[in-house]
């Protein structure tokens, strides 16, 4: 009864409390992110891995937790189970989630939780949930709570849902964060998977470009179009004209014509491929500080782009100058590259 009356206590909003560095009312983390399973907090998420077998994606992602999750200090994490041929595993996980951090004082706590992968055809299904915390453990042994007491609507929202409570709404961002890290490292590792057995054919071209060539313009207006209104033979017209790189900020770089890799599909979306040098320190840092690019093309040494692609960057992922190789990718073996993968979300054509 006394820890409940100081979960309430500490959880309504008081006065006089300084504003959290971070938005406290991002719809993020308001009503409805948090999803109870038979009254356990639990979060799922389905990711579309096509091209990949039920084995290749178990193998990925077992590797994946088998560096991600391991013992560090005090803490504990391991995976727990496997089940080759169900193409399941538990990962048993302990870990901190730092709030705040100063040359004075460490606001932290640890996390427990369960993280399951369930490995199928294409599919694979994630789960995270038994989540437990152990609060200022420094402190006469600290305070320990389960998400389903801590960080629900009703605890770690005010009573309109228009914020998050003080203290509970800090646990509930913190552990909303961590889930999305988790299931987008998934994601990026399946990618990296997939990335590792295309063929030069589906990284350059995806399936539903148009063979009938379109006629591209330098003037009129700009108008969106399908995907498979762009020509098959875009990659020969880019060597033959100028792209640029124009980042969400509004900066602007020319790339170079084999820098552009073409399209491709990849967990089921059509996506466009970038590769830099690493030497190229400008266009890397670029596409390092921007989550939303667009790629420009001009044809005929106009100043108006004829096809102009909208992306929101997926992954970043380094390669060796002989992994491009294996791709029929042309590339120096002295140098190392990385290869930027962003999901298409409009594209332009006169």
């Amino acid at each position: 009864m006394k820890k409940l009356l100081l979960i309430l206590l500490i959880c309504l909003p008081l006065t006089g409390i300084a504003k959290d560095k971070n938005d406290n009312s991002n719809p993020k983390y308001l009503a409805g992110a948090v999803t109870l399973t038979d009254g356990k907090v639990t979060f799922t998420k389905e990711i579309k891995a096509p091209g990949l077998s039920k084995q290749e994606i178990y193998n990925q992602l077992l590797d994946w937790a088998t560096n991600r999750f391991k013992p560090d200090g005090k803490l504990n994490s391991f995976v727990a189970y496997t089940n080759e041929e169900a193409g399941e595993i538990a990962v048993q996980a302990e870990e901190y989630i730092v709030f705040s951090s100063s040359a004075l004082s460490l606001d932290r706590t640890r996390i427990y939780y369960q993280f399951l992968i369930y490995a199928k055809e294409g599919i694979c299904d994630l789960e995270m949930t038994r989540i437990r915390y152990w609060y200022d453990e420094a402190r006469d042994g600290g305070e320990k709570y389960t998400a389903e007491e801590w960080i629900t609507d009703d605890m770690a929202l005010n009573k309109k849902q228009t914020k998050l409570a003080p203290i509970c709404g800090k646990f509930r961002r913190e552990t909303i964060d961590l889930k999305d890290q988790l299931f987008q490292q998934v994601t990026d590792a399946l990618g990296q998977k997939l990335l590792g057995t295309q063929t030069t054919a589906n990284v350059q071209q995806p399936a539903t470009l148009s063979t009938q060539q379109p006629t591209l313009s330098a003037t009129g207006e700009l108008k969106t179009v399908s995907i498979d209104r762009l020509p098959s033979n875009l990659n020969e017209l880019a060597t033959q004209g100028r792209i640029t790189l124009t980042a969400e900020n509004g900066e602007t770089i020319d790339i170079q014509t084999e820098s552009w890799s073409g399209l491709g599909q990849m967990l089921g979306k059509n996506v466009a491929y970038i590769l830099f040098d690493q030497s190229r320190i400008a266009a890397n840092a670029l596409m390092g500080q921007n989550t939303t690019y667009k790629v420009s093309f001009y044809f005929n040494q106009s100043t108006q782009p004829s096809i102009i692609i909208t992306c929101k960057k997926a992954m970043a992922q380094p390669m060796t100058a002989n992994e491009l190789k294996s791709l029929n990718q042309t590339v120096d073996a002295s140098k190392q590259y990385t290869m930027y993968i962003g999901e298409i979300t409009q594209i332009e054509m006169r």
